[in-house]
């Protein structure tokens, strides 16, 4: 039992409780004063238990108010003096047809209410047993001839019957007021949900009435509106243009899909309005949208179309490239070739690899694989990167030095797509990152993220750097400053590394060289570590 179903029923307790003083204190009236009213005259002995029964209902009315007792013995006590008291008053007044059987029955039948099912059983059995056994007593030990012993077993009986009848009702009850209480916190669950959803929805949201008068509106809205005081509510005031946009809308029933400035410094909107509400109380619910972030909609659905053509055109350029290509080497191979002409076949082999590097570039891009991130251990990895490069470059491999922080560093990344980023990181120091003069030397330090969760990878030379003004364009599609280069490594690192929610970027190095930082998520949120 909660502590809500224990409040409600020590409620209903104490309403049992001030019902039995109320009963208690009208029958001890009765004894003093009515004694017309009864069927026998009250003795000293009676009017004592009046006096008892009085007290007794007083000091289950404070225990009930104080919570001194356990509920259930509260309830079997209150009921255990009804049973006393209605059972010596059915003796002294001739039996149920006197009434002082009501007595018993209304309080045997509340207290079922308060008690569990066997208990409930219990008192009405008992009620019952003290009826029938009252009876047979002064019928068959006094000898009372006026008292009828079947109409007593029909009223015992009728404590059964009524005490289940009220029980079951009872459960019925708590049964539908637990339904009630379960719908009702669904439905302001459900209310919640649905008020954090138009809170955070980014199209602003707002209702008004027919005068213009704002009753609510979302973040969005109240951000698109120009943040106005909570005290303004009448858009004439504050937003100006969209309440003149309402009044045509109310007028011409139309749209007008032009943006509409509110305010100076605050974005376009494109308001959009419905009805709401019966004829009495009609409302118009207000949509408003950025007209920014629809034209970011526009270019990024116009920048997905341009890949695809994209990937489409690189596929089918790879054709007439092979062929042209092939057409140079054989043309190489001649022995009459002059000199002249073969400079010009070198140029096209040139620019046919450059090409072609741009093909397969644009075609990974395309068909790019969907991130698998697993709990890497970085040390391994990069041991096992560095020994793969190398392996694979002729130049500068022995110039390729590695630190870890700790050889329990872990990120949570697709390995292969992190090994590919940094192929494409470490190749570029290695092309790019030197003095004049000089051999290229690149260190690949593994860190901790400071405070932060995650690690750190980063690829540093000792090269010449990048001018600042360049720093910015350095991860754009096709932005390069080499000739024959594709400006497309960059663009394919940062969106690998995107992929694995994990980013890069670009950090001069005070003493010379350049450094790209590579930033790993962590492999378990923090809270989350057994």
């Amino acid at each position: 039992m909660d502590q809500k179903d224990q409040q409600q029923r020590l409620a209903e307790l104490i309403s049992l409780s001030l019902f039995r003083t109320f009963q208690a204190t009208a029958f001890l009236i009765i004894l003093l004063l009515g004694s017309n009213l009864l069927p026998a005259q009250p003795t000293s002995f009676i009017r004592f238990i009046g006096v008892g029964y009085l007290l007794g209902a007083l000091l289950m009315y404070l225990a009930a108010k104080t919570s001194s007792w356990r509920l259930t013995r509260l309830v079997l006590a209150g009921a255990a003096l009804d049973l006393v008291v209605a059972t010596i008053a059915l003796h002294y007044f001739g039996g149920p047809q006197s009434g002082a059987g009501l007595m018993l029955l209304i309080s045997i039948a509340m207290s079922a209410l308060l008690l569990p099912p066997r208990l409930a059983a219990a008192i009405a059995t008992a009620a019952a047993l003290a009826s029938i056994a009252e009876a047979s007593y002064s019928l068959f030990v006094q000898g009372d001839s006026d008292r009828n012993w079947a109409q007593s077993f029909s009223f015992s009986m009728s404590l059964l019957v009524v005490t289940a009848l009220i029980y079951w009702l009872g459960v019925r009850t708590q049964e539908s007021r637990a339904l009630a209480e379960r719908r009702g916190q669904d439905l302001l669950s459900l209310a919640e949900v649905n008020e954090l959803i138009i809170q955070r929805m980014r199209t602003g949201v707002l209702v008004v009435d027919l005068n213009g008068e704002v009753e609510r509106y979302n973040e969005s809205a109240w951000y698109l509106l120009g943040m106005p005081s909570p005290r303004e509510r009448n858009l004439s005031r504050f937003a100006r243009p969209l309440q003149v946009r309402l009044r045509e809308w109310l007028i011409n029933n139309q749209h007008d899909p032009a943006p509409l400035t509110v305010l100076s410094g605050v974005p376009a909107v494109i308001p959009r309005m419905t009805k709401i509400g019966s004829d009495e109380h009609v409302r118009v619910l207000m949509f408003l949208e950025d007209e920014s972030q629809l034209s970011r909609r526009a270019e990024e659905l116009t920048l997905t179309s341009l890949g695809r053509l994209s990937a489409s055109i690189a596929h089918e350029v790879r054709n007439p490239l092979g062929a042209i290509s092939n057409a140079a080497q054989l043309l190489e191979e001649s022995t009459d070739l002059p000199e002249l002409d073969r400079q010009l076949v070198n140029i096209i082999n040139g620019q046919c690899k450059r090409m072609n590097g741009i093909v397969e570039n644009v075609l990974q891009l395309s068909r790019r694989e969907r991130s698998r991130p697993e709990d890497v251990l970085l040390q391994a990895w990069v041991e096992q990167f560095v020994v793969e490069f190398k392996q694979s470059m002729s130049a500068g491999q022995e110039q390729i030095r590695v630190w870890v922080e700790r050889p329990t560093l872990r990120a949570l990344v697709d390995p292969s797509q992190l090994t590919q980023a940094c192929w494409n990181l470490l190749r570029n120091a290695l092309a790019y990152g030197q003095q004049p003069g000089q051999k290229p030397e690149v260190m690949i330090r593994i860190r901790q993220n400071g405070s932060e969760p995650g690690a750190i990878v980063e690829i540093i030379d000792r090269g010449p750097g990048i001018p600042a003004k360049l720093q910015a364009s350095l991860f754009q599609p096709f932005f390069t400053t080499r000739a024959d280069g594709t400006g497309l490594g960059l663009y394919i690192c940062k969106e690998l590394l995107e992929a694995n929610q994990a980013s890069v970027e670009y950090v001069s190095v005070p003493a010379g060289g350049s450094c790209f930082r590579v930033l790993l998520q962590a492999p378990t949120p923090i809270g989350m570590k057994s």
